[in-house]
């Protein structure tokens, strides 16, 4: 039952995602080609720093309006509730829906920026200057603020679904309400992080700041802090998301009726 919830709501996304992702593609080869045409050669990758935070922005802005608010409106809502399945089950699909266009969408661009980064090393007389700068702690740096980016994206998608569920259960300001929510449940949550995260502080679980060193060890170094850093950061986030995806559930079965 699971898997069949998460198919639908996947499926709302499907136009969207071969919209953007059409329009990553044409983008990159606009800017590829332009770079063989008087453009700066690094322009062809670093077009897609711009287009990677909009791989967070567009799952997250759409998550309430193709999954809570269009839901209301056609009265699905309701066919959902009467199914045999449980309310943690139904919002484990939208999580998990949201997330995976996250992932297409990020990795898409991610690949897309590493082709254009490929040529560009073939066509910079840098290439031995740049690659000292690759190592495995990079990497993993790397892969430690993606996961933390999957977090982060949860936790605003679960204050998003909590308000927006808050605000159906009101006839009248019904969005006014939804929006005071979020910014309240978005408050007390960063309260919740930030207390936690002293906590940690006070025993020593901390991560140092990037600091621009010409000394590459010491730049390794705190990479690898950051990694840490991040990795405890996320599990903290992580927790603080849980209550909120299941204060959502009880908020939608006690308050959303039939």
């Amino acid at each position: 039952m699971l898997f069949n919830l998460y198919k639908k709501e996947l499926n709302k996304f499907k136009k969207g995602t071969i919209l953007f992702l059409g329009l990553v593609l044409i983008v990159n080869i606009f800017f590829l080609y332009k770079t063989y045409n008087g453009w700066a050669v690094e322009s062809g990758f670093l077009i897609n720093t711009f287009l990677l935070p909009l791989t967070f922005l567009v799952p997250l802005i759409l998550s309430e309006s193709k999954l809570i608010n269009q839901e209301f409106k056609d009265n699905t809502i309701y066919l959902s509730m009467s199914l045999p399945v449980s309310s943690e089950k139904i919002f484990l699909s939208k999580f998990l829906a949201v997330i995976t266009q996250y992932i297409v969408y990020s990795l898409s661009v991610i690949v897309l920026m590493g082709v254009q980064f490929m040529i560009f090393l073939n066509r910079t007389p840098y290439t031995q200057e740049i690659k000292q700068f690759f190592d495995i702690r990079v990497f993993g740096a790397g892969t430690s603020l993606y996961i933390f980016s999957i977090v982060g994206l949860l936790y605003l998608v679960s204050a998003v679904f909590l308000s927006s569920i808050i605000g159906k259960t009101f006839k009248k300001y019904s969005k006014l309400i939804s929006f005071g929510s979020v910014l309240a449940i978005l408050y007390v949550g960063g309260k919740i992080i930030g207390f936690m995260m002293d906590g940690l502080d006070k025993i020593g679980l901390t991560f140092n700041n990037i600091v621009i060193n010409y000394n590459m060890e010491k730049f390794m170094g705190a990479l690898n802090d950051v990694g840490s850093g991040l990795f405890v950061t996320s599990a903290i986030i992580l927790f603080v998301t849980a209550i909120i995806y299941f204060m959502t559930c009880r908020v939608y079965d006690k308050k959303i009726e039939i």
